[in-house]
């Protein structure tokens, strides 16, 4: 019998959505929530311009109750759904974009292959003074001479041992 796998991806990214309301009564259909929660939130928006209209216009939208409480909260929240900067619904853009404006913009933080660089700020830099390196008498003067020993290799390519001519690195060898 062979291996079945199951790719749960398109489970685990369906919807919240809302079916039964109380334990008498549920809705025909599902409704999904995120956006029922933003049409209330857009069916307020609305009613509030509409009433503060209203209140100085008193004229205004006689006949219009419908469109404001219906069309403009329904148009709204298809545009919201449908909207999705770099792939993120649009309230968590709006919210990292106000993040990174707080957090990076205002306090002028600079970064550097994502690494914040610190003094990029300063308007003067002081350095130490110079201090004088101690000779150190067993350095090695040439970038070719090595503190390992090296063998003579004679033309059969046998080792003979280390070169004579070489100051040993053990200073209890003879």
């Amino acid at each position: 019998m062979g291996r079945l796998v199951f790719n749960y991806r398109k489970a685990m990214r369906e919807p919240k959505k809302i079916q039964q309301l109380t334990d008498h009564y549920s809705l025909p259909f599902a409704v999904e929530l995120i956006p029922a929660i933003n049409y209330f939130i857009f069916v307020g928006l609305c009613f509030g311009f509409w009433y503060g209209v209203r209140r100085i216009f008193p004229h205004a939208f006689d006949n219009s109750f419908v469109i404001i409480v219906l069309g403009i909260p329904i148009f709204l929240t298809m545009l919201v759904t449908k909207i999705k900067p770099e792939g993120k619904n649009l309230y968590l853009y709006f919210f990292d974009l106000i993040k990174y404006y707080f957090m990076i913009v205002i306090p002028q933080k600079k970064f550097c292959n994502d690494r914040k660089v610190d003094l990029s700020n300063e308007k003067e830099i002081k350095f130490s003074r110079l201090v004088k390196v101690v000779d150190n008498r067993n350095e090695i003067k040439n970038a070719n001479e090595g503190n390992t020993q090296k063998s003579v290799v004679n033309k059969k390519r046998r080792n003979l041992g280390v070169l004579p001519n070489k100051k040993q690195f053990n200073p209890n060898a003879k």
